[in-house]
C-alpha cells in the first residue's frame, strides 16, 4: 500500500508539472479559447492601431490673390478676397469665405506676410473701403502645403524665416475693413495664385476650420 500511494503521489506531481512548464501542443490540438477580457483587450488594441492610422480629414483655410488694378503705382501691390484666380474649393459667393475657409488645405500656396513698418500710402493709391492701407510691406514666402499651417504662430515664424525680422502673416483685416489691403509692393508677390491668409474671429484657417 505504501508504494502505490507513493506511485500515485509522483504521477500527480509530474501531472502538475506537466501543466506549469510550456510545451508545444501536439498536432491537431485546438488551441484554448481566449476569455471575455482577453478578446476584449485585444479588440481594444486593433481599434487604436486602425485609429493611429487613419488619414486626418483635410480642412479649408482662407486665402487672398492679387488684383490687376491699373490705377496702382507699381511699387504698390493689392490683395483682396476678390482676386484672381478665384478660389473654386469652398467659395463664399465666388469669392474668399472668411467664416470657413475657401481652398483645400491639399493645395500648396504661398503664405502672405506683412511688415507693418508706419509707411504712408503714395498719393494715387486707390481709397476704396476695402483697399486699406497696411502701413508697411507686402510680401509671401515660398508655397507651401495648407496642412503643414499649425498655427497663425508657425505661419508668422515663416514669414521670418524667409523674409526677415518684424515680418508675420497677413492677417484678414490688416486692411482696415477687412476683405482686401494694400501695402508697398516686397519680394514673393507676382504669378497667377493665391496666398494663405489668417482669419482671426472665425475658424477659417488650415489648422480650426472644419473639414
Amino acid at each position: 500500500m505504501k508504494l502505490l500511494a507513493w506511485v500515485v503521489a509522483v504521477a500527480v506531481l509530474a501531472w502538475a508539472a506537466w501543466g506549469l512548464l510550456p510545451h508545444k501542443p501536439t498536432a491537431g490540438t485546438p488551441k484554448p479559447a481566449l476569455g471575455a477580457s482577453a478578446t476584449k483587450a485585444v479588440a481594444s488594441a486593433v481599434a487604436a492601431s486602425a485609429a493611429s492610422t487613419s488619414v486626418k480629414p483635410i480642412s479649408y483655410g482662407l486665402t487672398f490673390a492679387l488684383v490687376d488694378d491699373p490705377k496702382l503705382a507699381t511699387e504698390t501691390a493689392y490683395l483682396s478676397c476678390h482676386g484672381e484666380p478665384q478660389p473654386v474649393d469652398r467659395p463664399y459667393k465666388e469669392s474668399c469665405n472668411p467664416l470657413q475657409g475657401d481652398t483645400s488645405c491639399r493645395t500648396v500656396l504661398p503664405v502672405l506676410c506683412v511688415k507693418v513698418t508706419g509707411l504712408e500710402a503714395p498719393a494715387n493709391a486707390p481709397a476704396g473701403l476695402y483697399q486699406g492701407w497696411m502701413g508697411g510691406v507686402l510680401g509671401a514666402t515660398q508655397p507651401v502645403m495648407g496642412a503643414v499651417l499649425e498655427s497663425e504662430a508657425w505661419a508668422s515664424a515663416q514669414c521670418e524665416k524667409e523674409l526677415g525680422a518684424g515680418w508675420r502673416m497677413a492677417e484678414f483685416v490688416d486692411g482696415p475693413q477687412g476683405w482686401g489691403l494694400q501695402g508697398q509692393r516686397g519680394i514673393g508677390l507676382g504669378g497667377n495664385q493665391r496666398y494663405w491668409v489668417h482669419a482671426t474671429a472665425k475658424p477659417a484657417n488650415c489648422w480650426n476650420s472644419a473639414p
